[in-house]
């Protein structure tokens, strides 16, 4: 199939719901709206505990990993492949689409250029395709098999459309995780007092959480394209020109935070905007949420201490994570036996 299936009329990206504005959004947004609330990603939960066990226990067995390769990049990965009901194996195929997107649209902040992700874009529909035919020969409870039957203003949604809901579903549930995990671990592996008091207060873990998602928050900036002539702050801004929203920075307003530049997880207001806000806020806020309180329950349970073990390489800007993480890691069972 062309990669012409992936873009629209004046060959920008049309990832729906991502890229799209009411009318078109609306509708699709509703088709998707069941498949994310706490209730429904939930069910999930034993699955995901499976993954991150399993993935953790090999990490404290080794004592010292990069955990950027080991475990923050293909963990959420896994997850993502859980709910969207494909082999657990086919994770590298997910990360690969989702690296080749980031490096041509820059995380979020170039224009849109079809000739840079013609490529990916192309190369993933085959795999896409064959996703929907294992769908509608094997149904299953998942999201895709939600599109397949699903109806769009009283009508089934075509290929092409399925294909698009579930390339969105793929970038989306990808490097904003990522980025989010490796944050959080980084602080922990850096701070034991804050480790130790998370072991002795598990259920803090959520606060926590959005703690770390509020002061460093993944998705530092996003481009958006201004749809009429605008002025904000004395700045004029043309119709069709692209701006950024820097979340991040709005996240650490001293008007809004006190004490902005500190952590601290017995903040009582917790209304950041990590995940958006308004009808663009992030559809999967609550899988991502999820996927970090197992993943930070399993790794404190399962070690006495981790820290930096290296140099740590980091990301400011668009998306804030880390690439690079050497971290030592000791036992909890072999604390316990000594």
């Amino acid at each position: 199939m062309s990669s012409t299936v992936v873009t629209d009329k004046d060959g920008l990206p049309t990832i729906i719901p991502l890229f799209a504005d009411p009318p078109l959004h609306t509708p699709f947004r509703k088709l998707l709206n069941p498949n994310f609330p706490p209730e429904v990603v939930g069910r999930l939960e034993q699955g995901i505990r499976e993954i991150a066990v399993e993935m953790i226990d090999g990490l404290v067995a080794l004592g010292e990993v990069d955990l950027s390769d080991a475990f923050t990049s293909p963990y959420p990965t896994r997850v993502l492949c859980r709910f969207l009901g494909v082999s657990d194996e086919d994770w590298p195929v997910h990360h690969e689409f989702v690296m080749a997107v980031n490096e041509f649209n820059n995380g979020g902040l170039a224009e849109p250029d079809s000739a840079g992700l013609d490529k990916p874009f192309a190369d993933i529909v085959p795999y896409i395709q064959k996703v929907i035919a294992e769908h509608r020969d094997n149904p299953r409870d998942d999201i895709v098999q939600s599109f397949i039957e699903g109806e769009v203003d009283g009508r089934s949604l075509s290929d092409l459309e399925i294909i698009k809901l579930t390339i969105a579903m793929m970038l989306a549930g990808h490097a904003t995780t990522t980025a989010a995990l490796s944050n959080l671990i980084l602080r922990l592996a850096q701070d034991k007092q804050l480790q130790d008091r998370l072991r002795a207060e598990p259920h803090r873990i959520a606060d926590a959480i959005e703690e770390c998602l509020r002061i460093d928050t993944p998705q530092q900036a996003l481009n958006r394209r201004c749809m009429v002539d605008t002025e904000l702050g004395g700045q004029t801004i043309a119709a069709g020109e692209f701006v950024l929203t820097n979340y991040g920075s709005a996240n650490v307003d001293p008007k809004r935070f006190p004490d902005p530049g500190t952590f601290n997880i017995d903040r009582e207001d917790k209304n950041h905007l990590a995940f958006g806000f308004g009808m663009h806020a992030c559809l999967g806020q609550h899988l991502a949420r999820l996927d970090l309180r197992i993943a930070i329950e399993e790794l404190l349970a399962r070690t006495k201490s981790f820290c930096v073990s290296g140099d740590v390489q980091r990301v400011a800007y668009p998306v804030l994570s880390v690439v690079k993480m050497p971290l030592a890691l000791e036992s909890a069972e072999v604390a316990n036996a000594s």
